[in-house]
């Protein structure tokens, strides 16, 4: 699996094309999920999901301007969202749901298409995934969704016309019980990445108009395969190494994606279990946060009630540490803002979204801001 240089020098040429910087961020709020001793509960009183437009005030903090009501879940990556190019519709996962009868958290199938051009973001169309659906990625063409389905173990591909999800297939991976957690599209459109976070593995995937086909080889990535991202020119594919709950310290994995089989370049320590994690809009930085010990039962040795985030410097496919500042509590997504001058940060136990300032050396909390319910996925217009 190899990028063609063309497609290469044609990526390049678009991300350097005076396109206009994309402005809108939006927030995915899980209301139907809290932590208690360690174990996800329902809340009472019960409150809807919502999904959350943002933007920063003059003071430098980033609010909520709108929300509407919207089914997402804290589980999965902290990437079941997407904001669609153009920032008027949005798709949001909802890997589990409240099951009111039974009083418990069970597993959902359901991916939302969001207007975003109104003052309120609203569900327009609902489809089914599969159980568990969570990361999702729109092909370059604009054609095709790609769905990770965690506790499914299953991809899901949707034929997508610029208004309606269409014609399902269910893509099964050979890890049966592997839990499908983040997937990334390369820009030539034919090939992707996805991770299996208890399988320990990523597949390498080729899309051929309405084909998936799964490479039988995939790269070993101990433990807990996570959250995806690529790098501006795609070369480079970042994931987190979340762990299997032991309270360990996470890592990053830096894998070279520019050719199959998959080969790791490096592997940095971050504190334990990474999440949310993003590259800045130029490429120079990438920033993670973790739970450092947040999702442990208070009683444990492990726990700490609050996540860290890490700045690193980004430059030819490896990481050097620059600086870290606390995060939330219990945190799950992060993205830098479209300018990449701040770092924002979600808390599910504290429903927060904090700020934090970055100028290339110093990170520095800004302040905080209440979200409608945990914060669960954020993401901005690429």
């Amino acid at each position: 699996m190899r990028l063609s240089l063309r497609s290469v020098l044609l990526l390049s040429a678009f991300l350097a094309g005076g396109v206009a910087r994309a402005d809108t961020v939006v927030s995915a709020n899980d209301a139907h999920s809290i932590l208690k001793d360690g174990k996800q509960v329902l809340p009472s009183p019960l409150e809807p999901d919502t999904l959350s437009v943002l933007a920063a005030g003059k003071d430098g903090v980033w609010r909520v301007t709108g929300s509407g009501n919207v089914p997402a879940s804290v589980v999965g990556p902290p990437t079941g969202l997407l904001v669609l190019p153009g920032g008027k519709t949005a798709f949001v996962a909802s890997a589990t749901t409240a099951d009111v009868a039974e009083g418990k958290i069970v597993p959902d199938d359901r991916l939302s298409v969001v207007d975003l051009s109104g003052p309120v973001p609203h569900v327009v169309q609902t489809v089914h995934a599969a159980k568990g659906v969570t990361t999702m990625r729109l092909t370059p063409d604009g054609k095709h969704v790609l769905t990770a389905n965690g506790v499914s173990s299953t991809l899901c591909w949707f034929r997508w016309d610029g208004h309606h999800l269409s014609d399902r297939q269910v893509i099964t991976l050979p890890t049966p019980g592997g839990f499908t957690a983040g997937v990334a599209i390369l820009p030539d459109g034919r090939h992707a990445l996805v991770s299996l976070w208890k399988g320990d593995k990523v597949f390498g995937l080729s899309l051929d108009g309405d084909r998936v086909n799964v490479d039988p080889d995939p790269l070993l990535l101990a433990p807990g395969a996570w959250t995806i991202r690529l790098t501006p020119d795609a070369h480079y594919a970042a994931i987190n190494v979340l762990g299997h709950g032991e309270g360990k310290p996470g890592e990053i994995a830096m894998v070279d994606a520019s050719s199959w089989p998959l080969k790791i370049v490096q592997r940095v320590p971050v504190p334990n279990a990474p999440e949310g994690m993003d590259i800045s809009p130029d490429g120079r930085f990438l920033a993670v946060v973790s739970q450092n010990g947040s999702a442990m039962p208070p009683t444990s040795p492990l726990y700490h009630p609050r996540g860290i985030v890490t700045v690193f410097g980004l430059s030819d496919g490896r990481l050097t540490q620059l600086a870290q500042a606390p995060g939330t509590l219990w945190p799950q997504g992060l993205i830098f803002s479209p300018d990449g001058r701040s770092v924002l940060v979600q808390g599910v136990m504290d429903r927060t979204l904090r700020t934090l300032s970055w100028d290339g050396t110093h990170l520095k909390v800004v302040g905080d801001a209440p979200l409608p319910g945990g914060g669960a996925n954020i993401e901005r217009q690429r």
